[in-house]
């Protein structure tokens, strides 16, 4: 069997025609080609800062050594108003030279893994293979958008649109994307389109956001001794009466709707009455309708669980009941946009200009979430090479062809931002 990836460019609507004609004349301008070429030259540069930034230790609420170097970085490539926010994203902007009202493109990367804050993050090389916690996701993407911006800047390349820049916090996990949500904060922000550069090959596109909503539920009961206290509701036993609801639960294939108990915890002994249980259930969907009514199925049947319990054992007096705490752990909002969404179509132009294949054009959870869910142009892509066991302390980065991924980021920020002297750009101010 073939494991050749498809290319899924040929089956998709064909591009808007002022797409085509914007990126055929970038394409055709000797300085973006000179920009491009950068790219190429620099690919050693890149490689060594996705490393440098590998080796700086960051962990979920533990951003801030990698934000402070990039509050530096930002400084000393010469972006503006380089400033690390209350939550500790580091933002920087370029300003474009068009008329006001201008066009503003975020283009972002995130600080936070997955690991621990004592994971050893030091990078093993064996040839063009990389190892190392994070390796790929996301420092990958933050070493592409540096690469990013020294195109721009090395080659004083004015956008008619303000681009900027910033290094998120919280997109992993229990992050809960805390920085993008910060940013995003007023509804009625001042941001068109949004890019995160979040992994590695530049052929995949996300372009929808998968939404989710995790809740830790805990019942509490007075427990007791598995013999002597016989009688009295067991906290594991109103958890178990919640499989006649969860284990049987139907959800629609489209869209696409799942949900998962992750984690279940509870008891002390095998002769105890459990006085604590709990469970984290993780929900999903790519639409928000379907994602809220699958918790209206859900939520109710933690509260039957524990009446269930006490009414089995007759429990009435309040203080010997077992009763429910449910906690919300993580609410990620859903998003779909049409393709001739701006970020759609300049990905895609990007790619065939690049003469590269588009292998993926989906749907998953991240940084990009927040934003579509609001209705602004958003999408993560790739930042260039290959990675595989992310989220692992066995991470593995291949570098090859790398440059492409801050090539393809290049191209799209210029064609919907425009370049001064070449061409205009087709994203639009968003309507407020």
């Amino acid at each position: 069997m073939s494991t050749e990836k498809k290319n899924l460019e040929p089956g998709l609507p064909p591009l808007l025609p002022e797409t085509k004609t914007v990126m055929d004349t970038l394409m055709a301008a000797d300085l973006i080609k000179k920009a491009l070429q950068l790219a190429v030259d620099q690919d050693e540069l890149c490689l060594k800062e996705q490393i440098a930034i590998t080796e700086i230790p960051s962990s979920p609420f533990g951003e801030e050594l990698r934000g402070k170097d990039f509050v530096e970085r930002f400084t000393q490539m010469g972006l503006q108003d380089v400033h690390m926010d209350e939550v500790g994203n580091v933002i920087g902007r370029r300003p474009g030279v068009g008329p006001e009202p201008r066009t503003k493109l975020i283009v972002s990367a995130h600080l936070d893994t997955v690991f621990a804050k004592d994971t050893n993050f030091k990078v093993r090389q064996e040839g063009n293979r990389f190892y190392a916690p994070s390796i790929g996701d996301d420092s990958r993407g933050l070493a592409g958008l540096l690469q990013v911006i020294r195109m721009f800047q090395e080659l004083k390349i004015q956008t008619m649109g303000d681009i900027i820049f910033v290094a998120t916090v919280g997109e992993e996990g229990e992050g809960d994307l805390r920085g993008v949500k910060n940013l995003f904060r007023d509804p009625n922000v001042d941001v068109d389109a949004f890019m995160s550069l979040y992994w590695c090959d530049p052929s995949d596109a996300i372009v929808g956001a998968t939404g989710s909503l995790r809740y830790r539920v805990s019942f509490d009961g007075p427990g007791g001794h598995s013999y002597l206290g016989f009688g009295q509701p067991s906290a594991i036993h109103a958890l178990m009466r919640t499989s006649k609801v969860l284990c049987d639960l139907e959800v629609p294939q489209d869209p696409k709707t799942t949900y998962t108990v992750g984690v279940v915890k509870g008891g002390t002994t095998v002769n105890s009455i459990a006085a604590h249980a709990s469970m984290d259930i993780d929900m999903r969907s790519t639409d928000n309708n379907a994602l809220l009514a699958l918790r209206d199925k859900v939520l109710p049947c933690f509260e039957k669980a524990a009446e269930e319990e006490n009414a089995h054992w007759g429990i009435t007096d309040e203080a010997n009941k077992v009763k429910v705490t449910v906690t919300q752990i993580g609410n990620r909002p859903a998003g779909q946009q049409p393709h001739e969404s701006p970020v759609c179509q300049a990905i895609r132009a990007g790619l065939l200009a690049l003469g590269l294949p588009l292998h993926m054009y989906a749907s998953t959870s991240g940084d990009h979430n927040v934003s579509l869910s609001m209705g602004i142009p958003s999408l993560a892509m790739g930042a260039g090479g290959r990675n595989w066991k992310m989220h692992t302390l066995d991470e593995v980065y291949e570098h090859v062809d790398a440059y492409q991924g801050p090539q393809l980021a290049f191209l799209m920020a210029c064609a919907m931002s425009g370049v001064d002297g070449i061409t205009k750009g087709f994203l639009k101010k968003r309507a407020r």
